[in-house]
């Protein structure tokens, strides 16, 4: 009999630390943030505050092991609808970089990686009617959506002021994400991903009182057991 008690009690010690490792993790969802460059990356969003690969399409090709739906990148030209960093001067317009376009904005497009992230995102750059953004797990499930919202600025000169970053985070791991505007065409940008910021992680020594408080509980309950 003392041998289960002791086998109880130091099983929930070490469940303090196990069932924290084992249980799931619950997407979160960032957006729309008016975004003008990566710097406007929300705070808290990548672990070291910057994303593993960035692709701002200035190349003319989309890389870093992401594949799209449908689209191309396009501009620069009149009506390109870049970042506004991306040319290196923040004027409030992004004609003079490059973006990607789809002409089926209500279709959208899916970017999937070759490999599951934990975080990611896409800058919204121009489009009509309302915006919307869902990302999936690997299998191809909802982590959730943003939207639909209404961000468009009525206008196709390649104005900045309506540019919106959306994100998620997913210590499961993300496998593609999805952004449409309701009408028209739609220009997107900055398509990045990275690992999740997890917080301040907590020393090691902190939840060792937790496992030797466990212990020695366990250990007094033999003790007695075998006085007895």
């Amino acid at each position: 009999m003392f041998r289960s008690s002791w086998k109880f009690a130091a099983l929930a010690g070490a469940g303090l630390v196990i069932g924290a490792a084992t249980a799931g993790h619950a997407a979160t969802l960032t957006g729309p943030v008016s975004y003008l460059s990566a710097a406007d990356i929300p705070a808290n969003f990548y672990a070291g505050g910057s994303p593993l690969f960035l692709e701002d399409f200035e190349d003319g090709s989309l890389d870093g092991g992401i594949t799209a739906s449908a689209g191309a990148p396009y501009g620069p030209a009149g009506n390109a609808d870049s970042v506004d960093g991306d040319d290196g001067t923040i004027d409030g317009f992004g004609t003079a970089g490059r973006s990607f376009f789809y002409a089926g904005g209500s279709a959208g497009i899916t970017f999937t990686f070759a490999a599951p992230v934990t975080a990611a995102a896409v800058v919204w750059t121009d489009g009509a009617g309302t915006t919307y953004f869902e990302a999936f797990d690997t299998n191809g499930v909802s982590l959730g959506s943003i939207g639909p919202v209404a961000l468009a600025d009525g206008t196709y000169s390649g104005t900045t002021s309506e540019d919106s970053f959306f994100g998620v985070q997913s210590a499961d791991g993300i496998g593609s994400i999805f952004i449409s505007n309701s009408l028209g065409g739609i220009e997107v940008d900055h398509v990045q991903y990275g690992d999740m910021y997890m917080g301040n992680p907590v020393p090691l020594p902190a939840t060792l009182p937790l496992l030797a408080g466990a212990f020695a509980v366990a250990g007094a309950t033999l003790r007695r057991r075998q006085r007895n």
